[in-house]
């Protein structure tokens, strides 16, 4: 196991093709997310199956679910298939991933596809397109300057009595009465019916679900937006990676 000062932070890979060739990969801002914070980041290999989930959790000290383009199967919560980019393997994987996490309650930080991930697992279910579903058009910029698309796009209203709520309240970093974090969300999926143990911790104007929290576990946050691109110039992207750290570094 991993010492107190740097976890071991596992991060479940994406399965892509590349120029024909099967490859497994992750964006680097999540590792480097990781490394910023005194973590120490491990792929873990999607294509690798369930077969080495108890070596996984032993070996580490907690969880990083990341964004992708890929989307959850429909089929895992029982929707339509439809036609959209797919990720099998990292759907096996991950799901039974966070579902093993929570009952030996390993610290688990979602973020964007990762979010809809934990949502799942735990019985949740997704709107394929929120913004044909009510909500506001959370979709990216397709702009290809990455500080731009990456940009804040809209605020969240935290929750009062929520974890959010009290991190803001003991952060001198923002007013005590501050209940609005600006945030870079772009995605074309979203939260239909959260899981059922979940709590809001945050929601956009429109009323989509923008983060949530289990109640009771030592650390499972997951949030819709991108608190991994340069998150030493965010104030809450921070205490988001902070957070994580110190609960996976208090997990021996």
């Amino acid at each position: 196991m991993s010492n107190q000062h740097s976890p071991i932070i596992g991060i479940v890979t994406c399965s892509k093709n590349l120029g024909g060739y099967s490859i497994q990969a992750v964006n680097e801002s999540y590792i480097d997310a990781v490394e910023q914070f005194s973590g120490t980041p491990i792929l873990l290999p999607s294509a690798a199956g369930i077969g080495h989930l108890n070596e996984f959790l032993d070996m580490c000290d907690g969880f990083l679910f990341t964004g992708s383009h890929s989307n959850v199967e429909p089929s895992r919560y029982n929707a339509a298939h439809d036609e959209s980019y797919l990720d099998r393997a990292r759907d096996e994987l991950a799901l039974n991933l966070i579902r093993a996490s929570v009952d030996a309650n390993k610290p688990c930080f979602g973020i964007c596809r990762g979010f809809q991930e934990m949502n799942v697992a735990l019985g949740g279910t997704l709107e394929p397109c929120v913004h044909e579903a009510g909500y506001n058009d959370h979709r990216e910029n397709p702009t290809e300057d990455m500080s731009e698309k990456y940009s804040a796009s809209h605020s969240v209203i935290v929750q009062e009595k929520g974890i959010f709520a009290s991190w803001l309240s003991d952060s001198k970093e923002f007013d005590n009465n501050d209940c609005l974090v600006e945030v870079n969300s772009l995605h074309n999926q979203g939260i239909k019916h959260l899981a059922s143990n979940l709590s809001i911790e945050a929601k956009a104007f429109d009323g989509l679900v923008e983060a949530f929290s289990l109640p009771d576990h030592k650390y499972f946050i997951g949030v819709q937006w991108h608190p991994e691109w340069n998150p030493i110039h965010n104030s809450f992207s921070q205490l988001l990676f902070k957070k994580f750290i110190m609960a996976a570094s208090n997990n021996n």
